[in-house]
């Protein structure tokens, strides 16, 4: 499942260990708990959090003062069929 979900995750401090890694980005808003929450009850694990990354690299919206990024755009796959091999953004010009 991937798409722009609005949802910012928050860090594994915040949430389940088995949905999330450690390398998420932002503070956990009202999107990000009903994502991590549908996550953890079909048993998804939330690709752009297990892989290290510089922020800037997982940062999915950027203001237009290019001060303020966050990470809203997510891909979560199946536990069981996890073959993830790295997950991060593109950044282009704005």
């Amino acid at each position: 499942m991937m798409g722009d979900f609005n949802a910012k995750i928050g860090d594994v401090k915040q949430g389940l260990k088995h949905v999330m890694g450690r390398y998420s980005l932002g503070k956990r808003n009202e999107n990000g708990e009903i994502f991590v929450n549908l996550c953890a009850n079909y048993e998804m694990i939330i690709g752009g959090s297990i892989f290290p990354h510089k922020d800037i690299h997982k940062a999915t919206w950027l203001a237009t003062s290019h001060r303020t990024f966050n990470q809203i755009d997510h891909i979560a796959i199946r536990k069981k069929w996890r073959s993830l091999l790295d997950v991060g953004s593109y950044r282009g010009r704005m």
